[in-house]
């Protein structure tokens, strides 16, 4: 690390030397060992997710990590120069540069903290990242190996007679021994949600409940089940629940704003997202989640710029990809919406939001042919693809195939949510059922 750190500025020198892969490969395994033991890795393991880094590029003077946000990542610089910046009473003061072999963020990948300061490229960079995420699914895959290895021999609901015969013995001892004996249904809830058992779960975690009353963590597990089965009074119940042990835990708030979301309070649900991240900054999750709901009350400019935020966060995702290529679109960004769309194809091909978008760009520039190879792939790939099949239906509409066009429009029309919706779509319906009308009298 080189730097001035009695200067406010730092002046720009020549490009370094790129760092050679091998080198640049080598520092990696390097700190990756050093995180192995606490992460239940092996040197294996080292090995191969020092070969998912990702690589991203930057111009002169672009931001790469803003100060604050929970980036969760390493960084190694390959290539070109990176301003290390902190602010003293309210002033940016650029401190250090980091040259080819730097690293920085290992507190940030190891510990999940937030960035204590900006870096910002001087010339065109090249850096190399390790996302936090990388690093849990391994651990986690290890961890599951493990217990499945020890829990062969009883299975999962012999660990639930086990469970019961230990909450019976709990609810007659002392609350000390209560919390005590809480950590193992709570542990086994999450056993049992990992391989698919979430009935096993909710039994779990129901009985971590009683025994440790003041304890949020299994009221809030519960209203995350509660949630993912769209069962939405009975998540309200726990969430709240555990929202008045604890008013600070971003867990329950995110929850909360989801629940919002699913019962179409999107200004409430907006405001506990942002509760939550006032708790918790720069959890990819809780923006993405917010980035959403200002999308559902057409709040484009600031949804969009949450979405971008989301995607610094963590690994990119696909689906914030694709509901960006939406949100371009309905905000008349065609130009985008392809951009975004197209970018959510590269990591994922099935995302039927994506192709949705890629058609009814097509078909704005009459190109009703090369909509529908989109809109039929995006109809396969979505368990509610209405918006799909509107488009669908325009498009045969324009290749003049009434009766599939008639088809995808009576699809449509039956998982549409909304009045205006149907609206729109019975007035193609009607023109086609009367141009089959009067086709048929001829």
């Amino acid at each position: 690390m080189v730097g001035n750190a009695g200067t406010s500025q730092l002046v720009y020198q020549p490009d370094q030397e790129r760092l050679s892969p091998a080198d640049a490969h080598q520092i990696l395994r390097q700190h990756l060992e050093q995180l192995a033991g606490p992460w239940g890795l092996t040197s294996a393991d080292a090995h191969r997710l020092g070969r998912q880094v990702q690589v991203q590029t930057y111009t002169p003077n672009e931001v790469i990590l803003p100060k604050g946000v929970r980036a969760e990542c390493f960084g190694l610089i390959v290539r070109g120069q990176v301003a290390v910046q902190v602010t003293h009473r309210s002033q940016a003061r650029a401190v250090a540069v980091l040259l080819p072999g730097s690293t920085f963020g290992a507190a940030m990948l190891g510990e999940g903290r937030t960035s204590a300061s900006v870096l910002q490229s001087l010339s065109r960079s090249e850096v190399w990242f390790l996302r936090r995420a990388d690093l849990e699914r391994l651990a986690q895959q290890r961890e599951a190996q493990k217990r499945s290895h020890q829990t062969r021999r009883v299975g999962v609901w012999g660990l639930g007679v086990v469970l019961i015969g230990l909450a019976v013995l709990a609810l007659l001892s002392q609350p000390v021994g209560r919390q005590a004996v809480a950590i193992l249904p709570m542990s086994v809830g999450q056993l049992c949600q990992l391989h698919g058992y979430t009935t096993c779960a909710e039994q779990s975690w129901t009985v971590a409940s009683a025994l440790s009353p003041a304890d949020e963590r299994p009221l809030v597990a519960l209203g995350a089940l509660y949630l993912e089965r769209e069962q939405l009074g009975p998540a309200e119940q726990w969430l709240e629940k555990a929202l008045a042990l604890n008013p600070e835990n971003p867990e329950t708030l995110n929850n909360l704003g989801l629940l919002y979301a699913h019962q179409g309070n999107h200004k409430r649900a907006i405001a506990t997202f942002r509760e939550a991240l006032e708790l918790e900054p720069g959890v990819q999750a809780t923006v993405n989640n917010l980035a959403h709901s200002l999308h559902e009350l057409e709040a484009y400019p600031e949804a969009l710029d949450q979405y971008q935020l989301a995607q610094s966060l963590g690994t990119p995702q696909a689906s914030i990809w694709a509901n960006m290529a939406v949100a371009y679109f309905e905000s008349a960004q065609p130009t985008r919406a392809v951009e975004a769309a197209q970018r959510a194809l590269a990591v994922d091909a099935t995302q039927a939001a994506a192709h949705t978008v890629l058609g009814a760009v097509a078909l704005i520039e009459d190109d009703p042919r090369e909509a529908l190879s989109h809109l039929l792939r995006a109809v396969a790939s979505d368990v509610r693809p209405g918006e799909a099949y509107f488009f669908l239906g325009l498009a045969y509409k324009s290749l003049d195939q009434p009766s599939k066009a008639i088809s995808s429009f009576e699809a449509a029309l039956a998982s549409a949510e909304d009045e205006v919706t149907r609206v729109r779509i019975r007035q193609h319906l009607y023109e086609l059922y009367d141009r089959s009308e009067l086709e048929g009298m001829d």
